[in-house]
């Protein structure tokens, strides 16, 4: 019986369900903010943010089989992401701005 490798991973479970979940409990407190460009229309923003997806996808890609395979991936992987989205989107004229309801 290991209880005592049990009981590290138990916690260091908890501790990740933990991290996952504050962040969440301040969604509600945070500003909202909205991708914003004068002149356009629904279809062609989610044209952009898709095209953006797919860049930001790509230049996180990592080979699942690559020597340090698992390196950058979970948390790190999705900042990474949402920095190469940002970039794209602001490359296409697009800014971010408060939205119009203040939720």
């Amino acid at each position: 019986m290991n209880w005592g490798r049990d009981l590290v991973q138990k916690t260091i479970i908890a501790l990740g369900v933990l991290a996952f979940l504050a962040p969440l409990t301040l969604v509600g407190c945070a500003q909202q903010r909205q991708w914003a460009k004068r002149g356009l229309n629904q279809a062609e923003f989610d044209q952009d943010a898709a095209r953006c997806k797919r860049e930001a996808a790509k230049a996180t890609y990592q080979d699942p089989f690559a020597y340090e395979a698992g390196q950058g991936q979970g948390l790190e992987r999705t900042i990474a992401q949402e920095k190469v989205f940002e970039q794209c989107m602001y490359s296409k004229g697009y800014r971010l701005e408060s939205s119009p309801s203040g939720k």
